[in-house]
C-alpha cells in the first residue's frame, strides 16, 4: 500500500491541503465570501481614498471621500453580485437596492456615532467597532434578501 501524501503535496491526484481546504470553505460559505469581499473593498476604498489625496491634495476631503465611496461602490456591487450572490439579470434594480442598502448603514453608523458618542460620551473607538458589526450583519441580510433577491 502506498504511502498517504501530505497536506502538502501538490499536483494532480493529490488531496487538497489545509490551505485549499481553507479556500475552498470560504468559497462555499456565502457569508464568509461577503466578510472577505467587504473586506478587500473597504481596504481598496481606504487606500484609493489615500491616493487622491495624494493626486490632489487641494481638493476638500470629503470630495474625495465621496468619490472613493462611489467607486467602492461599484466594485463592491459588482464582487458581491458575480462571487458572493452569483446573481444576473435585473443590473439596475439591483445597484438600486445594494445603493440604498449600503446608504442606509452608512446613515445608520453617523447616526450612531451622533448618539452613541456625541451625545451620550461613549468611547467613539469602541462604538464604531459595535456599530460596524451590527452593519455588516445588517448589510448581509439586506443584500442577500432584498439587493440580490430572486423569486424562486
Amino acid at each position: 500500500m502506498p504511502p498517504k501524501a501530505s497536506n502538502n503535496e501538490s499536483g494532480p491526484g493529490a488531496p487538497p491541503g489545509r490551505f485549499s481546504a481553507a479556500v475552498r470553505r470560504v468559497l462555499d460559505d456565502q457569508r464568509l465570501l461577503f466578510l472577505v469581499i467587504g473586506g478587500a473593498n473597504t481596504v481598496f476604498a481606504t487606500l484609493l481614498f489615500a491616493l487622491l489625496l495624494h493626486l490632489w491634495p487641494g481638493v476638500p476631503s470629503v470630495v474625495l471621500l465621496a468619490a472613493a465611496w462611489a467607486a467602492s461602490l461599484l466594485t463592491g456591487f459588482l464582487a458581491h453580485r458575480w462571487l458572493v450572490f452569483r446573481v444576473n439579470g435585473h443590473f439596475w434594480a439591483d445597484l438600486a437596492r445594494y445603493t440604498s442598502v449600503n446608504y442606509t448603514a452608512l446613515l445608520v453608523n453617523a447616526a450612531a456615532m451622533a448618539l452613541l458618542s456625541d451625545v451620550m460620551g461613549l468611547p467613539p473607538i469602541p462604538v464604531q467597532i459595535g456599530v460596524i458589526c451590527f452593519t455588516i450583519v445588517f448589510s448581509y441580510i439586506g443584500h442577500k434578501f432584498f439587493s440580490f433577491r430572486r423569486k424562486q
